[in-house]
């Protein structure tokens, strides 16, 4: 009778705890382990893990925006880093995602700017994008955001590949193809003053190619237009307006985090904000609480919705998921 007692008591404690006891795991997908992302990703889980109590945070290396879309939409990551471009054509079923929109990210804050850059030798003729006609202009590696974001200038400035002698080509290809004549002109997504911008610059005259049509952003409304301060570059002595695009941080409706486990894991990222961002100097520079839904462009996870406003931010109701 006892053992029977015993067994029964045993199962009921057993009943009695829930299946999820332990932490809750979630995974953070940043990009290539080169850049500044992905130690940005390890030292936020770092974070996480301690002083978000019930949560085990890790970052991995991935290929970045596309695969991190296309991993928060299967459930395969909780959190993710895309551009801001992708992911609004994600989340809005445009361009390659047309007819199969990304309805399950949610945004939660911005990290660092990406800067689409048109550099061109100091003495050359070209004034504006719409002169590349004919033109050998470098443009990436095909396929990269960057790429893409080179054939929307092109496009609004009447361009196509076929209007152009077009070269896919890595950055430091460009840099060198550019010296040494092979390009004409070269159109790059990177940091400011990168270590292949500054290799470039230090040795070599140039000029910057502007896009300051206000109907370029008027048709692209995911990228923000901002100034390069004059003198970034060697003999660049004017401010020149051109796209910037954000990198943002998202979650996915299928990893089964609650708003008030959104809410609890950004506290714990944003009140010791000190401790993963300064991992690189983008990072710090960009990544800043005041400036967290700058040119946010897809809905807020209703989590982040109520630590923001906790914070004092007033949300848009077009960040406000329906």
């Amino acid at each position: 009778m006892k053992r029977i007692l015993l067994a029964s008591l045993c199962l009921c404690l057993a009943l009695a705890v829930p299946a999820w006891a332990g932490p809750k795991r979630i995974t953070i997908a940043t990009a290539g382990t080169a850049g500044a992302l992905y130690p940005m990703g390890v030292a936020m889980a770092e974070t996480i893990n301690r002083h978000a109590k019930g949560f085990a945070a890790s970052a991995e290396a991935s290929a970045g925006s596309l695969q991190n879309l296309r991993n928060l939409a299967a459930g395969k990551v909780d959190w993710g880093i895309s551009m801001n471009e992708a992911a609004y054509l994600a989340y809005h079923g445009l361009d390659k995602w047309r007819g199969r929109p990304v309805k399950e990210i949610r945004s939660l804050f911005g990290t660092l700017i990406s800067w689409l850059q048109i550099f061109a030798p100091a003495d050359s003729p070209l004034k504006t994008v719409a002169d590349f006609k004919g033109r050998r202009i470098g443009l990436g590696a095909p396929g990269s955001g960057g790429e893409q974001a080179a054939r929307r200038v092109l496009a609004y400035y009447g361009l196509s590949y076929q209007d152009i002698k077009p070269e896919f080509m890595s950055n430091p290809e460009m840099v060198a193809a550019l010296k040494d004549g092979t390009l004409d002109a070269f159109i790059i997504t990177h940091p400011l003053r990168s270590a292949a911008l500054m290799d470039l610059t230090s040795s070599f005259k140039v000029k910057l190619i502007p896009v300051a049509d206000p109907g370029f952003y008027r048709k692209y409304p995911y990228y923000t237009m901002r100034q390069i301060p004059a003198g970034t570059y060697p003999g660049v002595k004017q401010a020149v307006p051109t796209p910037t695009n954000r990198v943002n941080m998202y979650v996915s409706t299928r990893s089964g985090l609650s708003a008030d486990d959104v809410y609890a894991l950004l506290k714990a990222v944003w009140d010791h904000a000190d401790e993963w961002r300064g991992v690189h100097p983008a990072v710090k520079r960009y990544t800043t609480l005041k400036d967290a839904l700058v040119a946010i462009k897809v809905p807020l996870h209703p989590g982040a919705v109520r630590f923001y406003r906790e914070r004092g931010f007033t949300i848009p109701a077009r960040l406000l998921a329906k």
